[in-house]
């Protein structure tokens, strides 16, 4: 299975295709780390009275609520606990319908819309967007009711398997996280600039 190491960040540069999946993976991650730091909350903090940004003090104060974020200070030490599983959720789900969408939107669809990869992605994509619960059934037109995988089919990448089983189960965090949406994306990023190539 693919990971992130700290020690690869610099060599990770997405497709352009999907360079927008990537931008918001990192931003994400790093405004997490900014607002849960003690230091720069005070020091954004005193610049929101000096500059007249009082609703950022607010925005803060909402961030630390969702989260609750607990800082302990131990002399010139400060940690920071916070619980960020709906907001990973929530950008998990974010980045999954926007994959898609890149994907389904670009030049590249017809080589990508029959990979096992694609389809995993339409999967989690359609879980996202029906309140993060696998829909496995068509819901409108002549199918409705009826099941979108065979009896026995599986739908699978890296270690994840989608089946039958899992309809009207959680997606995020149940079944998959964002940090491998970021990966599948990774995969994507990948499988075009090998289509590039062949060009």
């Amino acid at each position: 299975m693919d990971e992130i190491h700290v020690n690869n960040i610099n060599e990770i540069n997405f497709h352009p295709v999907l360079k927008d999946i990537e931008n918001i993976f990192w931003f994400f991650l790093l405004s997490i780390r900014t607002q849960s730091n003690d230091d720069i909350q005070n020091t954004l903090r005193i610049l929101n009275k000096q500059e007249g940004y009082g609703a950022f003090d607010q925005m803060l104060d909402k961030f630390n609520t969702s989260t609750d974020l607990k800082i302990e200070k131990r002399g010139n030490i400060a940690t920071s606990k916070l619980n960020i599983i709906k907001e990973m959720n929530f950008m998990g789900k974010a980045m999954v319908v926007f994959l898609y969408e890149l994907l389904y939107a670009s030049d590249y669809f017809t080589e990508i819309n029959e990979d096992q990869e694609f389809k995993f992605l339409k999967y989690i994509r359609n879980g996202a967007a029906h309140n993060n619960k696998f829909d496995l059934k068509y819901r409108y037109g002549r199918n409705k009711g009826q099941w979108m995988l065979g009896e026995k089919e599986i739908i699978e990448w890296n270690n994840f398997k989608i089946t039958r089983e899992l309809q009207d189960k959680e997606v995020f965090n149940g079944f998959i996280s964002m940090p491998s949406i970021f990966l599948l994306a990774k995969h994507f990023s990948g499988r075009l600039e090998n289509i590039d190539g062949k060009k």
